[in-house]
């Protein structure tokens, strides 16, 4: 008998395994004014750094997600998602059939420097951070879930901004297998701290 889980657990975005999305180490570097972050580079070509197409910023206050009740798709763009400021939870499962990761569902802390803790007056600090690379065809949803703070998203997406291609996937048209093919609900998602 297989014990399904109750919570999913959070992991670091080092730990994410569906096959293609890819993870880059980046350093914040903070001191007493502020901080400052390379979220993208040409030279990242394990995420294609060189193919840009636009960026933009999204702040999501706490307690709400994007989309409460649905996944994000896309079957043109991959996303390029960073979070230089607050804590964001990003779920992914993998809906392509032909994956070798195939119904993986993962629950992603994704988190920079925390809103309102600035360095020491005398010193300067660095932070680790993490760039996650969202393949076609994987749905993704973000949320604010246990963080009392916003947090700040930046996205760099491979295409331009094309309604057709934004695609929405109910949770309920969705069942997850290591779910016991319940569909996915953030209520499920419990955070684990570093």
């Amino acid at each position: 008998m297989t014990t399904l889980p109750e919570r999913i657990r959070t992991i670091d975005p080092t730990e994410v395994r569906i096959d293609g999305a890819t993870v880059l180490g980046r350093s914040i570097h903070q001191d007493p004014r502020g901080f400052l972050i390379e979220t993208l580079r040409a030279d990242d070509r394990t995420v294609q750094g060189q193919e840009f197409a636009m960026s933009y910023t999204s702040v999501t206050v706490s307690g709400q997600m994007r989309d409460k009740d649905r996944w994000h798709a896309h079957r043109l763009q991959e996303d390029r998602f960073v979070v230089p400021l607050g804590e964001m939870i990003l779920a992914l499962y993998d809906a392509r059939p032909s994956s070798p990761t195939s119904g993986r569902l993962e629950a992603i802390r994704m988190a920079g420097v925390a809103v309102g803790n600035p360095a020491t007056p005398s010193g300067t600090r660095t932070v680790e951070t993490h760039l996650v690379r969202i393949p076609v065809g994987v749905y993704h949803g973000i949320a604010n879930l246990h963080s009392s703070q916003p947090f700040v998203l930046q996205n760099y997406p491979t295409r331009l901004y094309d309604p057709s291609d934004e695609g929405r996937i109910p949770f309920s048209e969705c069942p997850i297998p290591t779910l016991g093919g319940r569909p996915f609900d953030w209520t499920l998602v419990k955070v684990k701290r570093p």
